[in-house]
């Protein structure tokens, strides 16, 4: 059974790198010039894809006591005086959605006034 064991040179991370001359896997320091040769050949490449989904749409706002709700903002369908509010994807973007708290209504919009729903 192969163990990952994670090398440091002076607090930094040692990362792979090809030595394409000797044909072998060095593990390289990004701060200063130290290498050494790899223990194994055996490499790790985790490749993370964006997708881009459509907002989340909560029909339930008003029954979530944990979504901070906006004073002064009704609903633009059914005039509800209670609209609670979240961010679609705090990791993409910082767009706010609002969510009306009438439980026969349940509309979604965006802030900027987009609908979703």
């Amino acid at each position: 059974m192969f163990m990952c064991v994670i090398k440091y040179c002076s607090n930094n991370l040692l990362y792979p790198k090809e030595d394409k001359k000797r044909k072998i896997l060095l593990s390289a320091c990004r701060t200063c010039s130290y290498t050494e040769v790899a223990d194994s050949n055996c490499g790790y490449r985790n490749e993370i894809t964006h997708t881009t989904e459509r907002p989340q749409i909560l029909r339930d706002a008003y029954a979530d006591p944990t979504l901070p709700r906006q004073k002064g903002l009704k609903c633009p369908v059914c005039n509800h005086p209670h609209v609670a509010f979240f961010l679609i994807n705090p990791m993409v973007s910082l767009a706010r959605m609002n969510a009306c708290c009438n439980p026969s209504c349940g509309y979604n919009w965006r802030a900027d006034g987009q609908s979703i729903a």
